[in-house]
Order: structure tokens, then C-alpha cells, then sequence
């Protein structure tokens, strides 16, 4: 999926604020963390870490207008991303947490995802 620049920011600290959900990230986490960030966005994770926690009402809003209006991408295709994204990142450490399953939920249902469909994607690493 091609994000452009602005929406590679917003999506990376989206990602950012996910796995930073449980008030640390680990080595192995962190490591997964840069490698889905440079494959999805060319970013480096420095620079993300600098930037101010991104809500997720304020990425869906940023998805339905502004400077992305009329973009290729649609909300749930980039809910998506960011579940199996995310998912990977934490189970670096070998589990999801309650916080970070938490605020990916938050995430995705408000790009649009269903309540069904985030359990089908998640049901076997969150219970």
C-alpha cells in the first residue's frame, strides 16, 4: 500500500504510541518496531520517537479530509496495517498487553474497523 509522506508520519506514530501503550518498549520489540517503520514509511525511528503521541481520532480525521482527501487509501485498508503491524511489534516480547491491545482497539475502530473483525484478526494473540 503507497502512503504518502504526510500519511507515512501520522501512521508511524500511530504505530509509536501503540507499542509505547504499555509505558516501555523492549530491545526485541523496539528492533521490530524500526524494521516495520522503515519497510512501511523509509522513516527512521529516532525521528518518530521525537514526535508528540498521535490519537486516533486525529488520524481518522486526518484520513477524511485535509490534505489527504480523495487519497487511494481507505480507512479500514490502513486499520488493517496497523493491526498486523502492530500485533508483529508487540509479540517481539512474546505477548500483547492489556494496554497496548487496548489502545490498538481504540486505533482501529476509529478507522473503521468492526468490533468483529479486530477479534478475527487478533483473536490469537488477544483474548
Amino acid at each position: 500500500m503507497l502512503l504518502s509522506s504526510d500519511l507515512k508520519q501520522l501512521y508511524a506514530r500511530a504505530l509509536v504510541s501503540i507499542a509505547r501503550a504499555d509505558g516501555h518498549i523492549d530491545t526485541d520489540e523496539g528492533a521490530r518496531l524500526e524494521q516495520r517503520i522503515a519497510e512501511r514509511t523509509d522513516l527512521a525511528v529516532e525521528d518518530v520517537l521525537l514526535e508528540h503521541s498521535l490519537l486516533p481520532d486525529e488520524l481518522a480525521e486526518a484520513l477524511s479530509g485535509g490534505p489527504f482527501r480523495g487519497t487511494s487509501v481507505r480507512a479500514d485498508e490502513l486499520a488493517r496495517m496497523l493491526v498486523e503491524d502492530a500485533m508483529y511489534v508487540a509479540l517481539g516480547k512474546g505477548h500483547v498487553t492489556s494496554e497496548e491491545a487496548g489502545r490498538l482497539r481504540r486505533y482501529a475502530t476509529a478507522l473503521g474497523l468492526s468490533d468483529d473483525l479486530f477479534r478475527t484478526l487478533t483473536q490469537r494473540w488477544i483474548p
